[in-house]
């Protein structure tokens, strides 16, 4: 019997082992890294945190289109703040994430270490309507639904306590790590 979309777990399909690199890294280092590993997806980091990601996307969009030179920093052409999601979340929900904030890579994390990336098309490849459907959702309950029942977060620093995290959420304006979020409410 067929499981539903939303008891698939966002583990059972997401690519392992995402490569991650230094945002001092040059695009022409990147793009060849990329081919070499056989990736779209590179994450970046500095300090051993996550503080981007770059796509074969933004290549094309940020270097080609633009003509920007080739020997720029992956730092200054790679989106931040990051945007995850839980490995234990379902794909609709990770779906759903990606529909919303218009992204198609996402980072998937367990407690603090990043495990995994998943693509819109890990998703396709296990229901190709449900990207489609959820486009769809989403446009009919935009201003029903509440972005936050679905557990996604940011990383970075924690507007209170000045910590590193992987699951920074937002409240009152701030992004807050989970402690502080739960002494804030």
């Amino acid at each position: 019997m067929a499981r539903a979309m939303r008891d698939i777990k966002v583990e059972e399909i997401m690519s392992r082992n995402p490569v991650i690199v230094s945002g001092q890294l040059t695009v022409s280092e990147g793009a060849k890294l990329m081919k070499k590993r056989g990736v779209s997806t590179l994450l970046i980091k500095d300090d051993n945190k996550i503080i981007g990601i770059v796509t074969d996307r933004d290549l094309v969009t940020k270097v080609l289109a633009e003509e920007a030179d080739f020997n720029v920093r992956l730092r200054d052409i790679m989106s931040s703040p990051v945007i995850m999601i839980h490995k234990e979340e379902s794909i609709s929900s990770a779906a759903r994430i990606m529909t919303t904030r218009k992204i198609r890579k996402l980072p998937v994390a367990n407690g603090n270490m990043i495990v995994g990336l998943l693509s819109e098309n890990d998703i396709a490849r296990i229901s190709p309507d449900l990207i489609a459907l959820v486009k769809e959702y989403s446009e009919m309950h935009r201003n029903k639904e509440s972005r936050n029942s679905i557990e996604e977060y940011l990383v970075g620093k924690c507007e209170v306590c000045g910590q590193y995290s992987l699951r920074l959420r937002r409240y009152n304006g701030m992004l807050v790590c989970p402690e502080c979020y739960d002494s804030l409410r």
